[in-house]
């Protein structure tokens, strides 16, 4: 895989000073516009925009020659792109977001202290109380982990994503009503699915464990009502935790955490789901509002008056 990694996303709001407390407070660093955890402080950066979407992912490949290879089918598709500073830029016209990838050395994330968890049969936590019990302050975010896009051309996303820049399909629903692809081990970074006109479903941010997945949105919610979403549960297709939520500018973004890895592209078996299933445990289903947003109306006035 010429990709390895996602390394960022430009939001765009009407309000970019909104988000800057918001990112602290949930345990990034960083300032003016610019968030993450501490080894990539600026993997989301916040932009001003007439109304609220997704404006650049960034992506990491391996080298020149892989960047070169991806602008080649680039070419083989008729899709426009150009080189600035060592990075290839991409426009993506039917989206209308802008695809920038360059070369970088591979980076593990950095391992969390593990929790000692008691199973049957298996009680490394002996004599002390839990880790969330006696830790003082709550672990802060890892990472961008992954991004989901609505989009009015299901085909020529896959077709740009998959066939050119080089993500690869780890599940499917419904025959390619929508498609979980990655860029990395991760089960996926980029999911696609069918909107009235492409727009920004939510990004996720990874944690830890469960622990703190609970932890974290339990926090945020006593200090943000009427911002839950969905969750706690765990998706079927990814396999990770999950809880969804709502950020001060209107975009969802979902704490996960423990989601599939696919070391071996060639041992992964894809699957196409039909029905797809929301959540293996938790009380309800997939929320109307998931991929109904209450302001939905207003990106699509957006799109329309500046894309369409």
């Amino acid at each position: 895989m010429a990709l390895h990694r996602l390394l960022g996303i430009d939001l765009g709001v009407p309000a970019p000073q909104i988000l800057d407390d918001f990112y602290r407070d949930i345990g990034f660093v960083g300032g003016d516009h610019c968030w993450g955890p501490k080894e990539a402080p600026d993997q989301i950066r916040v932009q001003e925009a007439p109304y609220r979407q997704l404006l650049e992912m960034r992506l990491a490949c391996h080298s020149e020659q892989d960047m070169n290879e991806i602008g080649g089918r680039l070419d083989g598709i008729g899709i426009k792109h150009s080189v600035r500073d060592g990075k290839l830029i991409v426009p993506d016209p039917v989206n209308r977001f802008t695809v920038t990838i360059e070369p970088r050395e591979v980076e593990d994330v950095p391992e969390p202290e593990p929790r000692l968890v008691n199973r049957p049969g298996n009680r490394p936590r002996k004599g002390a109380r839990p880790g969330m019990m006696t830790e003082t302050v709550l672990r802060p975010p890892r990472r961008l982990g992954h991004v989901v896009i609505g989009t009015n051309d299901i085909v020529a996303t896959h077709d740009l994503y998959v066939n050119a820049l080089g993500f690869r399909v780890s599940d499917k629903i419904a025959g390619g009503m929508a498609y979980f692809t990655r860029c990395s081990q991760d089960h996926h970074n980029l999911l696609f699915a069918p909107g009235p006109v492409p727009y920004l479903n939510h990004y996720a941010i990874e944690r830890d464990d469960i622990d703190t997945v609970m932890a974290s949105a339990s926090s945020y919610l006593k200090e943000h009502e009427g911002t839950h979403i969905s969750g706690p549960g765990r998706h079927p297709i990814g396999g990770n935790v999950f809880w969804y939520l709502r950020d001060p500018a209107g975009n969802y973004f979902e704490q996960f955490a423990d989601m599939d890895c696919i070391e071996d592209d060639e041992a992964w078996e894809s699957m196409d789901w039909n029905p797809p299933g929301w959540s293996l445990w938790g009380g309800e289903g997939q929320p109307e509002v998931f991929f109904k947003p209450t302001d939905m109306a207003e990106i699509i006035e957006g799109y329309n008056k500046y894309h369409g």
